[in-house]
């Protein structure tokens, strides 16, 4: 454990301490408790493995009918849950292609949206539509940050077909969609944790991973993310992608600016505004520690911490324990994922903020040549 995850366990309220940390323990097989976790997981993961085997060779075999979308369709997906930069790698893909002159609109499931049993228009133009509640916290952060078509459903055929009908889109992204098999793709990218993930391979709940390692060869193209950028070391994954003949790029989270809610808008204000502040930071994310080492380079002193789990609805109850702790605190610093959620609460001006960050691909002319070539193949 590092000095900076110690400091985080250090500050944990007893009560936020939750399944996610939980299962922390047991995939990394941490102390006793860890181990007797993990072995008492592992029969259901081995039932889980066998669903997924038989699942996937039904569609490889085309026993399991893959539908045509009315456009073409991309991929991004992952193989384990959470914490690979998925929505911010589809946020940067949206709007490279964009900026190429496509056509192009985001898709995602939705998940935890109460009203994406139908096909849901989320955002247009920058402008959100919805509520977190009616279609989940990604694509509404989605529709905010992207200047184009977002559209949330269960069904992703029929967002396909929204997409191309009401807006003439010809090019749609498919978040989290690696696993969605039902509905044909172009192109197949897959991101993948360059950190954590490589030794506890076990599907779940034994493990983090939806897939095993060898359901990469469906993809076309292979992005591992750090948790450091200046960390050299090669990928975890290069042996993999090398064996599979596979193109693998390299990507990062880097911080770029907060966001405070001013008049019921988000503006931009300099990350120098952390410098010196104490702060509590706040999150309801897969993986957060990328979150706290960000705050921590930008000198700001993390005296509090809360967390709640990945895709958390804050109620009033929530906001009410978030109030009482940040009085300790000059600033409350969050996610814009969280923020999506937490901006209908009242708290004072710039007392709760975001960290906004960006995907930065150091190949990243490379990476579109390469997806233009498969793109290209399949017209």
């Amino acid at each position: 454990m590092t000095h900076l995850e110690s400091r985080i366990v250090q500050h944990m309220p007893f009560f936020f301490f939750n399944l996610q940390r939980w299962l922390h323990l047991i995939w990394n097989r941490q102390g006793w408790s860890g181990w007797l976790g993990w072995l008492a997981l592992l029969p259901f993961s081995w039932g889980f493995a066998l669903v997924v085997h038989v699942r996937n060779r039904l569609y490889d075999r085309r026993w399991l009918a893959v539908e045509q979308a009315p456009l073409s369709v991309i991929s991004v997906g992952n193989l384990t849950v959470g914490g690979t930069g998925k929505t911010p790698f589809v946020l940067w893909l949206a709007r490279a292609l964009q900026a190429q002159g496509k056509s192009v609109g985001i898709l995602s499931r939705g998940y935890k949206g109460t009203q994406t049993h139908a096909a849901v228009v989320v955002g247009i133009n920058g402008e959100a539509l919805a509520t977190p509640e009616a279609v989940g916290d990604e694509p509404v952060m989605l529709a905010r940050l992207f200047p184009g078509v977002v559209i949330a459903s269960q069904d992703r055929l029929a967002g396909a077909r929204l997409a191309r009908e009401r807006f003439g889109l010809e090019l749609m992204i498919l978040d989290d969609g690696f696993q969605h098999r039902r509905l044909s793709r172009e192109v197949d990218i897959l991101l993948l944790s360059g950190s954590n993930s490589m030794h506890n391979q076990r599907l779940l709940p034994a493990g983090p991973f939806r897939e095993p390692v060898s359901a990469a060869r469906r993809a076309h193209i292979l992005i591992a993310t750090k948790g450091d950028p200046l960390d050299d070391a090669p990928s975890p994954w290069q042996q993999h992608a090398t064996a599979l003949r596979k193109p693998l790029y390299t990507a990062h989270l880097e911080a770029v600016a907060l966001v405070s809610i001013e008049q019921h808008q988000w503006r931009e204000i300099p990350l120098t505004e952390l410098s010196g502040k104490r702060i509590m930071a706040l999150s309801g994310i897969a993986d957060p520690l990328p979150f706290y080492r960000a705050l921590q380079e930008w000198d700001a002193e993390v005296t509090e911490v809360m967390e709640f789990p990945d895709h958390h609805q804050y109620v009033q109850a929530d906001w009410q324990a978030i109030s009482f702790a940040g009085q300790k605190v000059e600033m409350i610093v969050t996610t814009e994922k969280d923020l999506v959620k937490l901006e209908r609460f009242p708290f004072a001006t710039r007392k709760l903020v975001a960290l906004r960050t960006r995907l930065a691909i150091p190949q990243e002319a490379a990476l579109l040549a390469t997806l233009t070539q498969h793109l290209t193949r399949t017209e």
